[in-house]
């Protein structure tokens, strides 16, 4: 079952009531230290490729699966970073959805490919710096880079 259907089964369920979903976001890296992050086609703002997990689908073959999808590169050797999740992930659609997100977030440093939007989720790919990131990034989005950040400037 594919993450869409599985939201719609569950939809149909439920209706708009609140809950949470798990799914995954990759901090594409380059060498110079930028972030690549991918301009929406939902909302028009930039953020992080990634997306819900499919049904009994580990969180390594949602990351591979959504980032290949989402900008043409598979990522090799990435290494879960860190989990955001809590009240500030709620959202709340135009449609009356609402949920939590319980987010793994991976740093890719190497991967196969050349980015490229897919033209669905996305109209545009772009790296960024840490330290000059677009307005308007999602929650999960923010605190998973400003943790990058800190980390970086750490090491």
């Amino acid at each position: 079952m594919t993450a869409v259907d599985y939201v719609q089964h569950l939809r149909s369920r439920i209706g708009h009531a609140p809950v949470n979903w798990a799914g995954v976001c990759a901090l594409v890296v380059n060498g110079s230290g930028e972030v690549l992050l991918q301009r929406r086609t939902d909302t028009g703002g930039w953020g992080t490729p990634g997306g819900i997990a499919e049904l009994g689908e580990a969180l390594e073959d949602t990351l591979v699966r959504e980032l290949h999808e989402e900008t043409g590169l598979t990522p090799r050797d990435p290494l879960l970073f860190t989990v955001v999740s809590g009240p500030d992930t709620y959202v709340r659609l135009p449609n009356g959805d609402e949920f939590y997100q319980v987010t793994a977030v991976y740093v890719v440093r190497e991967w196969n490919g050349s980015p490229r939007a897919d033209g669905v989720e996305g109209h545009a790919l772009r790296f960024f710096p840490l330290d000059a990131l677009p307005a308007g990034l999602g929650p999960v989005d923010r605190r998973a880079l400003e943790r990058l950040r800190v980390c970086l400037s750490v090491y």
